[in-house]
């Protein structure tokens, strides 16, 4: 079902308001959306699977970057960026994910990733 969201994390200097798919089964959270970052010369399309069974998020991005990052909060996880450049895998320790419920209408993952352990929280909230 295509829903608005608002997408905040510590990589953007602002919000991200935007409209994509949201489909929320017993045992799957699905949420895709189409981005355009400053340089690129088209949209990237972000896809987070969330596995309500195992617990385990994964976000794809696709495009003129690409990724595929893992995040389990019960062990460390390696996730894979692909550049122009080449390829860089880095090392993700996720410490909480929170799915959104009637108290939130947020999906919210936070962690900590690469050699420089940069923390970010990435957060999605419903419109």
């Amino acid at each position: 079902m295509k829903r608005s969201f608002t997408i905040y994390t510590d990589s953007y200097d602002q919000p991200f308001k935007t409209i994509g798919i949201f489909d929320d089964s017993e045992s799957l959270l699905l949420i895709k959306w189409r981005q355009r970052h400053e340089g690129d010369k088209s949209d990237s399309l972000y896809e987070i699977r969330m596995d309500k069974t195992s617990g385990v998020a994964t976000i794809k991005r696709s495009g003129e970057f690409r990724s595929e990052l893992i995040f389990d909060t019960s062990r460390s996880t390696v996730g894979h960026i692909y550049t122009p450049f080449g390829a860089i895998d880095v090392e993700i320790v996720t410490e909480y994910i929170n799915m959104p419920s009637v108290l939130s209408q947020r999906f919210e993952i936070s962690y900590v990733m690469g050699p420089d352990k940069i923390k970010n929280i990435f957060s999605l909230r419903l419109e």
